[in-house]
């Protein structure tokens, strides 16, 4: 951070901590009156992700371009950081049967994380492609005002290096989704193997959904690969 000088860009180094403050706090805040501990910690880690992440993005848009088109498209892509991780964090509820006294409990449970993952794979999808639009827009705009020698290649290889982190982003959820799955499929098995058909069916739904939800995300991460290999040079 040393090495780019925020302040000659209109941002002070206090301008930069009052605002990642302000995104923690709202983060934060806006969990007060979740009362479920593990949903809580996970809404709080997604939210703070997402809010930090933005906050960061736009300044680092504007230490970058110095203008409005540099902030955002900092914005667009540090707004991505860490919405899904927080689903594998602990002991998964698809492993713990032996806690149940009625396997139906269990598999009610398993069933309801399982549209709860899916949900949450569908905003990430959500927001992933209005970003991808920001991103595609003004990365065709960087790249004309380089080969009209109005910014410098430098400026692009930053600007691509941010694309690659999010693009490295949307790949450890895919990674997540991809467990997630896993997950499902060994339970719609014992369920099936249990002669809970009810549920086997329910959960057989709820993993093509979230199997859909995973494709879209690979597409994404292709579109987001394409827009960084346009602003090589």
């Amino acid at each position: 951070m040393n090495s780019i000088n925020f302040v000659g860009n209109g941002i002070s180094r206090t301008g930069m901590a009052v605002c990642l403050s302000l995104a923690i706090s709202l983060s934060v805040t806006g969990c007060s009156n979740i009362h479920d501990d593990s949903t809580r910690t996970k809404t709080e880690g997604t939210l703070t992700g997402a809010g930090v992440g933005a906050a960061v993005g736009a300044l680092l848009g504007l230490a970058i371009g110095g203008n409005t088109q540099g902030t955002l498209l900092g914005a667009a892509i540090g707004a991505g950081v860490g919405s899904l991780s927080g689903f594998m964090v602990g002991k998964h509820v698809a492993d713990k049967k032996a806690e149940y006294a009625r396997r139906e409990d269990w598999l009610d449970d398993c069933i309801d994380h399982a549209r709860t993952v899916t949900a949450e794979g569908k905003k990430k999808n959500d927001d992933l492609r209005q970003k991808i639009a920001t991103l595609d827009k003004e990365s065709q705009e960087l790249k004309k005002a380089y080969k009209n020698k109005q910014i410098k290649s430098t400026q692009l290889a930053k600007e691509r290096k941010s694309i690659q982190a999010l693009q490295n982003e949307t790949s450890e959820n895919i990674k997540v989704l991809n467990q997630e799955k896993q997950k499902q499929l060994a339970v719609a098995k014992d369920a099936k193997n249990s002669g809970n058909s009810r549920e086997a069916q329910i959960l057989d739904k709820e993993i093509k959904k979230l199997n859909d939800e995973i494709k879209k995300m690979q597409e994404s991460n292709k579109k987001l690969a394409n827009i960084s290999a346009r602003l090589a040079v």
